[in-house]
C-alpha cells in the first residue's frame, strides 16, 4: 500500500486498499460532535488528503528534507572469531584493515534487540560519513539520516577505470584480487524503481571515468541495477560482467580463487550503442517482449487506452498560439513525477523568468494557486525532481542541450526531458530539410542511449480557419519540415476550445493524439480537459458529453 507509513506518521488512519476514501482527520474529529465522521479525504497514489471540515491538507511526499546526520558508533577491532569468519569467505586480514572493518553492539530493529555487529564503515576524503551493520544472521541496517555514498570512494579519487559491484563483501574480493579502484553500491539491488540516491551524492567521482566496469549479481534485481547504473553513467564507457553458475563475486573468488575471479573479469561486455542488434544474444528478451510488450507509464489522465509513454522514444507537441501546450506538459511532468517518481530536466527559455515557472509547477504540484508556506512544503520535492537549464543563447545549439541534459541522467536520474520550443535552434543553423532531419535523428540517438523520454514542443508555422475557427494544427503543419511528423515516435496536438466553457471556469482543451508509432503504446483518438484555475491551474480530464456550454469570452489565461 502506497505510502503508508507516511500517512501513520500523521496519525491518518488508512482502511482499505482503495485509492480514494475517506477517514476520520487527526485534527478535529475529536473536537466534533460526530467524532466518527470521515471528514478527511485521501489518495493512495498521489500521496495527497484534505479535510473538508478544518481545511487541513497537504501531500505526504512533500516532505522537508532533513541535514545529514554523522555517525557516531562506539566500534572497535575485528576479533579473532570474525577474522576466521572472512577468511573462510577469503578475505585475508590485511583487505580487511585496508577497508577498516570493525565491530560493534547494535540494535537490530529485524529482532528487536542489541547484537554483534560486523561493521562497514564509508569513507569520504577520509571521513566517516555512514556505517551498514551486519549481524551473524544476515540482518542489516545502517544509520538512520546518514548520507548514502558508495562504499570504498575514496578507492576511485585518481583513477581512470573503476569497477561497481552489488555488496561489500563483493567489493573486498575483487581488492583481494589485485583490483583495488572498486566501489560498491550501498543498499543493493531490488526489483522496484531504481532510485540511485548514492549516485547523486557521488556523481562527480565519475565525471572524468574513461571505463566503468559493472559486475552485479546475476538475478533479475542485479541485472536491472546494472541496466540503470549504465543508464546514469553513460553506455559508451560501461561494460559489464556476466557470470554463469555463480551469484557474485564472493562466490567466485571462494569456489575459484583470485586468478580465476581476475581472468573473469577480462571477459567483460558491452552495452549495445548502436550497430548490429544480436538476435541470439537477445532471444531472452525477445520472448519476454511478445509476452509483455514494453514498459509503459501513465501521464496521469483517463487516457492511457490512447497514449501511455515508454523510454527511448520521444513525442512532439504542438498547436497553434495560445492553446496551452507549454501548461498542459508541464501537467504531463507534474503527473509523472508525482505517480513514478520520475526526474525532469526542462530547456524551455520561453518560460522566464524561471521563478513563474517554478510556482506554476507548485501550484499543479499542491493544486491550489501557492503562498509562501505552500512553496516551502514542496520545495524539496521540486529540488529533486525538476531541473530548469539556463544556456547561453549566443552557443545554443540541439548538441549543446543533450550534452547538458546527458549530465542530468547522471548527475540526477533524469527520466523525462522537454524541449520547449525546438524552433528556438533554428538561429544559429541553416534551416533548411536537411537540418531539421538531421537534429530529429540526434534525438532519437540521444533518448535510445539514455533510455529517457523526451517532449519536444515545436510552433506551426502557418494555421488554417474553417468557417472564422482555427482547424487543429498536425506535425506536418510545423515550421521548419514534415519530419516532424515522419520521424516522431508519438504526436499530440493541443486544442484551447474557445466558446466551450467547462465546470472549472475555463475553456476546454481537447488533446488529439496523432501518431502513435508503436500499437503497444496506445492509438490515435483524442479526450479532453480543462486547467481548473481556482486549485492552481490543474488539468483534469473531462466528459466529453458535459463540456459544452457556449460562451463568447476569451479572458482565459494560459
Amino acid at each position: 500500500m502506497q505510502h503508508l507509513n507516511e500517512f501513520q506518521e500523521l496519525g491518518i488512519q488508512i482502511k482499505s486498499n482503495a485509492v480514494q476514501q475517506k477517514t476520520k482527520c487527526p485534527k478535529c474529529s475529536h473536537q466534533r460532535k460526530n467524532k466518527n465522521d470521515p471528514a478527511l479525504s485521501v489518495n493512495l497514489q498521489s500521496g495527497s488528503y484534505n479535510c473538508h471540515h478544518c481545511g487541513w491538507s497537504g501531500n505526504v511526499k512533500f516532505k522537508a528534507k532533513q541535514p545529514y546526520i554523522e555517525p557516531d558508533v562506539q566500534s572497535v577491532d575485528l576479533s579473532e572469531r570474525t577474522i576466521s569468519y572472512f577468511k573462510k569467505r577469503g578475505i585475508t586480514e590485511s583487505t580487511l584493515a585496508n577497508w577498516k572493518v570493525t565491530e560493534s553492539v547494535e540494535w537490530f530493529p529485524q529482532v528487536q534487540k542489541k547484537r554483534k555487529a560486523i561493521n562497514f564503515n564509508y569513507f569520504r576524503n577520509g571521513k566517516l560519513v555512514n556505517v551498514k551493520f551486519r549481524d551473524a544472521e544476515k540482518n542489516f541496517k545502517m544509520v538512520k539520516g546518514a548520507e548514502l555514498i558508495f562504499y570504498g570512494l575514496d578507492n576511485i579519487k585518481e583513477v581512470e577505470h573503476c569497477y561497481i559491484v552489488e555488496g561489500e563483501m563483493d567489493a573486498m574480493s575483487l581488492f583481494e584480487s589485485g583490483i583495488y579502484s572498486v566501489v560498491s553500491v550501498p543498499n543493493g539491488a531490488t526489483k522496484g524503481n531504481q532510485k540511485l540516491e548514492y549516485l547523486d551524492n557521488c556523481h562527480e567521482y565519475f565525471k572524468k571515468m574513461k571505463k566503468i566496469t559493472i559486475f552485479t549479481d546475476s538475478d533479475q534485481a542485479g541485472i536491472a541495477l546494472r541496466n540503470e547504473l549504465a543508464r546514469r553513467l553513460g553506455l559508451h564507457r560501461c561494460e559489464y560482467i556476466e557470470i554463469d553458475g555463480f551469484k557474485d563475486a564472493n562466490e567466485v573468488l571462494v569456489s575459484k580463487g583470485s586468478e580465476f575471479l581476475r581472468s573473469l573479469l577480462k571477459t567483460a561486455k558491452k552495452f549495445p550503442v548502436e550497430g548490429l542488434f544480436d538476435i541470439s544474444k537477445h532471444w531472452n528478451r525477445i520472448l519476454n517482449f511478445t509476452e509483455v510488450g514494453v514498459e509503459n507509464y501513465s501521464m496521469g489522465f483517463d487516457s492511457d487506452d490512447l497514449l501511455q509513454i515508454d523510454f527511448g522514444s520521444w513525442t512532439t507537441v504542438t498547436g497553434i498560439p495560445n492553446s496551452g501546450k507549454s501548461d498542459f506538459l508541464d501537467q504531463v511532468c507534474v503527473n509523472m513525477a508525482m505517480q513514478h517518481g520520475f526526474r525532469v530536466g526542462y530547456f524551455a527559455p520561453e518560460s522566464f523568468p524561471f521563478e513563474g515557472h517554478i510556482k506554476r509547477i507548485a501550484n499543479k504540484l499542491m493544486q491550489k494557486n501557492v503562498q509562501v508556506d505552500d512553496l516551502n512544503k514542496c520545495k524539496d520535492f521540486i529540488e529533486e525532481h525538476f531541473f530548469l537549464l539556463k544556456i547561453d543563447l549566443e552557443n545554443l545549439t540541439l548538441k549543446g542541450i543533450l550534452d547538458k541534459f546527458r549530465e542530468l541522467v547522471l548527475a540526477k536520474g533524469c527520466n523525462l526531458f522537454v524541449i520547449d520550443p525546438c524552433n528556438i535552434l533554428y538561429h544559429s543553423q541553416q534551416r533548411d530539410y536537411t537540418y531539421v532531419g538531421k537534429i530529429l535523428s540526434e534525438i532519437t540517438q540521444f533518448v535510445q542511449q539514455t533510455n529517457t523520454h523526451l517532449f519536444l514542443v515545436a510552433h506551426p508555422r502557418k494555421m488554417t480557419m474553417t468557417n472564422g475557427i482555427y482547424d487543429v494544427c498536425t506535425p506536418y503543419d510545423i515550421s521548419g519540415s514534415s519530419d516532424f511528423f515522419n520521424k516522431t515516435y508519438n504526436a499530440i496536438s493541443v486544442y484551447r476550445e474557445l466558446g466551450v466553457k467547462t465546470k472549472f471556469g475555463s475553456d476546454a482543451v481537447r488533446v488529439y493524439i496523432q501518431k502513435v508509432k508503436r500499437k503497444e503504446n496506445g492509438r490515435q483518438g483524442d479526450f479532453s480537459v480543462a486547467p481548473d484555475f481556482n486549485n492552481g491551474g490543474v488539468y483534469k480530464t473531462i466528459d466529453s458529453k458535459k463540456r459544452l456550454t457556449v460562451h463568447t469570452d476569451n479572458d482565459v489565461p494560459f
